[in-house]
């Protein structure tokens, strides 16, 4: 699959939670007065910079406003969980905390502000499993920028191919199994030419059946599908103890590894997380 620049873009009339698709989980396009804190079991609103707007979403709407100052790492972040988790904090909010989720579809739709400087900024997004309450990961489906214009998957595990669980913490690199699926999207979204519009990212995480290779990860920008990783070994035979977690977490980041270039803003709008194909729903 070569790189390319999309054709089509998305027009404003795109999407409402209230004509979510069958199989969506659950949906925040902003626009409901309940409080940010009381949907996700996470609001890092960073410093103040990660903020709702009545204006920056799609077609003026309401959406979220990334403010990056020159230097900044960290400007907040969105948590979500789903199903099962292993403690009350992480559960907070938790979207069927009774069910286990092997597979997901998440979305999110992002805008660069005109001017924009630096590439993807790193951190976007990404659905885990946390194992335990120490926030051990299980597996991470990693939705990053690379190559300064793209993003990219970037699947690792924190569980061994013979399924013993080996991370003990978050972000636990030292234990973490890398080289799963890595794969380059098509699509520059990142590029100068390309800020001040609105691109959908919707991603795809499929777990192992136990002790086979039959995981997926990819992902779409647009509804065109721009890297996939198949025939993974996510978990070994984890996922064949019912005691044990699956897909429980979304993360929906603004963390630029190196810092901001300049001063800059970025918007997100349209969060979806659904057991079924999301798609764009835009004309194009």
């Amino acid at each position: 699959m070569g790189r390319k620049d999309t054709q089509a873009q998305l027009t404003a009339h795109c999407f409402s939670c209230d004509q979510a698709p069958p199989g969506t989980i659950f949906c925040d396009d902003f626009e409901a007065d309940l409080a940010l804190s009381e949907k996700y079991f996470e609001y890092a609103d960073g410093g103040g910079k990660f903020v709702l707007d009545d204006t920056v979403g799609r077609n003026g709407s309401r959406g979220m406003k990334a403010v990056f100052k020159k230097g900044d790492v960290d400007v907040g972040a969105l948590r979500k969980s789903i199903g099962r988790t292993p403690s009350e904090y992480i559960g907070k909010n938790a979207v069927n905390p009774e069910q286990d989720f092997d597979e997901i579809y998440w979305r999110i739709d992002i805008k660069l502000q005109e001017g924009w400087r630096g590439g993807g900024g790193d951190k976007l997004t990404r659905a885990t499993v946390i194992a335990n309450d120490d926030w051990a990961q299980g597996a991470i489906g990693h939705i990053w920028s690379t190559e300064k214009w793209y993003l990219m998957v970037d699947p690792a595990s924190g569980i061994t191919e013979e399924g013993v669980l080996k991370a003990t913490r978050y972000n636990d690199f030292d234990n973490l199994r890398w080289n799963l699926g890595k794969a380059v999207g098509t699509t520059p979204i990142f590029s100068d030419k390309y800020a001040g519009e609105w691109f959908c990212i919707e991603g795809h995480m499929k777990l192992n059946t136990p002790g086979q290779h039959d995981g997926v990860f990819e992902f779409w920008i647009n509804d065109e599908l721009q890297a996939k990783a198949v025939g993974m070994n996510w978990h070994g035979d984890w996922n064949s103890n019912p005691d044990h977690f699956k897909i429980n977490a979304v993360f929906f980041e603004n963390y630029w590894n190196s810092g901001s270039v300049q001063d800059q803003e970025r918007y997100f709008d349209n969060i979806v997380i659904s057991t079924k194909r999301i798609g764009c729903n835009c004309a194009r």
